[in-house]
């Protein structure tokens, strides 16, 4: 695996056929928003959008996108793009496992543009790390001033044999930058399986789950946004903080939990708080 490198990170320079799937929204003449543009390709697969009649414009598109699982020597790449005014949710249709490795790591790349009036949400299901998994994620966000972006980030830790098996590590940058490239926020963090192994309090303690929300966004004073995602977060088997992002972009949640079913709960609750004040219409919640 090369270096990590912050230059490398923009997927707009790459070569079409080296992006995996490249999927942009736009808004039409009525208002509605439709995807104009897909090239999905193996291992991903774009599902068939969905309209939430309770929705109104916001959020109103779901495409599921499925990914069967991660493995040794893959390097994932998504671009997704919302284009002025369109409105769309992406999500995934499952979980997605991270396999055991036993030489290479991972590697999972996603860009995110937002054009002006837009808002977009990507909350995928969280990632499952085997035994021996070794991550490298990177997410790259291009926000307009006058947009809105959602984005969760989540991991859940399992041994399919039912042992104390655990991942190699995880390590994961999430930036969000203003249009001209300007650097807005950045959460990078490594975080290595024998750690979270040894149940330290003050590091993950007993939870086997854990998750970020970011929400960047000009649409609400931030503050109002952390007051409600804190409100939303005081549930069992959670631990979580809200707390404003730099240059007033917005406002973030991270979350320990329990198990995966407290995790679900903790971030359907912050993301639907952030939701309402935004839109004022809180999302209609989908079985998959």
């Amino acid at each position: 695996m090369k270096p990590f490198d912050l230059a490398g990170t923009a997927l707009a320079a790459e070569r079409p056929e080296e992006i995996h799937a490249d999927i942009e929204f736009a808004r039409d003449c009525g208002g509605a928003t439709y995807v104009r543009r897909q090239r999905v390709g193996y291992p991903f697969h774009l599902g068939r959008a969905l309209r939430s009649p309770r929705s109104g414009r916001h959020a109103d598109l779901v495409p599921a996108i499925l990914l069967r699982g991660i493995f040794e020597g893959d390097d994932l790449r998504l671009r997704i793009e919302a284009g002025e005014g369109a409105a769309a949710h992406v999500t995934s249709g499952a979980f997605t496992i991270v396999h055991g490795m036993e030489e290479e790591s991972a590697m999972q790349r996603l860009e995110i543009q937002a054009r002006e009036g837009s808002f977009l949400e990507y909350l995928p299901d969280p990632a499952i790390l085997f035994p021996r998994a070794r991550l490298d994620s990177r997410v790259r966000v291009r926000v307009h001033p006058e947009s809105s972006v959602i984005l969760c980030d989540s991991v859940l830790l399992h041994d399919p044999k039912g042992g104390d098996g655990v991942f190699d590590w995880l390590r994961s940058e999430t930036r969000f930058e203003d249009p001209s490239g300007k650097l807005l926020v950045c959460d990078r963090f490594r975080v290595d399986g024998s750690q979270l192994a040894r149940r330290l309090a003050g590091v993950a303690g007993a939870s086997t789950a854990q998750g970020t929300l970011f929400i960047v966004t000009g649409a609400k004073p931030a503050t109002e946004i952390v007051a409600a995602m804190r409100e939303a977060l005081v549930l069992p088997g959670v631990y979580a903080g809200a707390a404003l992002l730099p240059n007033r972009s917005g406002a973030w949640a991270r979350i320990l939990a329990n198990d995966a079913a407290a995790l679900k709960t903790a971030m359907f609750n912050a993301w639907s708080a952030a939701r309402n004040l935004l839109t004022g219409a809180m999302p209609v919640q989908r079985r998959k």
